[in-house]
């Protein structure tokens, strides 16, 4: 929990939490843990056993959201009475791993190929030329390469990646400190393997912890395909593989939104919002999505009267 104090603020938009993700703003004295005790108690046993890579000596500094955010695991894990071995293991897995493979420059080249990969199929946009070029010449810049590995590692791609996608992330933490990723349904390990999600294991979802952080607003964005059902999702997944060539949705006998994408017309972010409100607050009354591969997908809800 954040002192709002400390702040001087309300809780922030996605786009605010983004722009202050690495930014040390957080004073580390005002940080309560699950217990309501200082975060400063814990300190010390965490920095004994090289779990804060990040935190300096003393109980006076400030530190980032992205780095509370690994502050906010290892507190959930000690509830659990986690083991500080696997807690090791764990840190290794999105610091470690993250220091020795050169993260940042890692994912400057994957932006950079993205960019490459446009270009072959778009004339790109004025910014995203800046961008390439100046991307280009970051990679080379090892300086810079070198204090980026301090702040970039797999938790901040993960929590990067989630408000991204705005889907529901989160992070399977095994018995014996294996760590399993996932943002929507696309579950991932940076290390190439493959887990069992059946096996016992501790949750910890990305979305509760920005909670802490941003509007209720925007986070039900993020919530909103865990309130779907299946067929709801179907609608918002061909919308999503632009697979959609005619979608109706009457609301309460009106037309919402009628997109025949086989036009130029396209799904613009405000009817996608109207789209998955409308179906997350269950007040449809009908819902027809025809694909182009000629699959059609109708579902109604009955909204029955009460008796008198």
């Amino acid at each position: 929990m954040i002192n709002k104090n400390v702040l001087n603020t309300e809780l922030i938009s996605v786009q605010e939490f983004r722009d202050f993700l690495f930014d040390k703003i957080v004073p580390i004295e005002d940080i309560i843990d699950m217990k309501k005790q200082p975060i400063t108690i814990t300190l010390p046993y965490w920095r004994k056993f090289d779990l804060i890579p990040f935190v300096p000596k003393g109980n006076k500094f400030d530190i980032s959201f992205a780095q509370l955010f690994w502050i906010r695991i290892l507190d959930i894990l000690r509830s659990f009475s986690y083991t500080v071995k696997n807690t090791q293991l764990v840190c290794d897995y999105f610091y470690k791993d993250a220091y020795e493979s050169d993260l940042p420059k890692k994912n400057l080249k994957n932006y950079i190929n993205h960019l490459k990969q446009l270009q072959k199929e778009f004339i790109l946009s004025q910014k995203e030329l800046e961008d390439y070029t100046l991307l280009q010449n970051m990679v080379f810049d090892e300086k810079l390469m070198y204090v980026l590995k301090f702040d970039i590692n797999y938790l901040t791609n993960l929590i990067q990646s989630a408000l991204e996608a705005s889907q529901p992330a989160g992070i399977y933490i095994f018995n014996n400190g294996d760590v399993y990723e996932h943002i929507g349904e696309n579950f991932f390990n940076h290390r190439g393997l493959y887990f069992d999600i059946r096996e016992p294991h501790i949750y910890i979802s990305i979305d509760k912890i920005l909670e802490e952080f941003i509007r209720n607003e925007a986070i039900e964005q993020i919530l909103l395909p865990q309130l779907l059902s299946d067929d709801e999702m179907m609608v918002i997944k061909e919308i999503r593989n632009k697979n959609v060539k005619e979608l109706t949705v009457k609301k309460n006998g009106d037309i919402i939104t009628h997109i025949d994408s086989s036009s130029t017309k396209t799904i613009t972010g405000k009817q996608s919002t109207d789209l998955k409100v409308a179906m997350g607050l269950k007040n449809y009354e009908e819902v027809t999505l025809t694909t182009r591969d000629d699959k059609t997908l109708i579902f109604k809800k009955t909204i029955k009267k009460r008796l008198r």
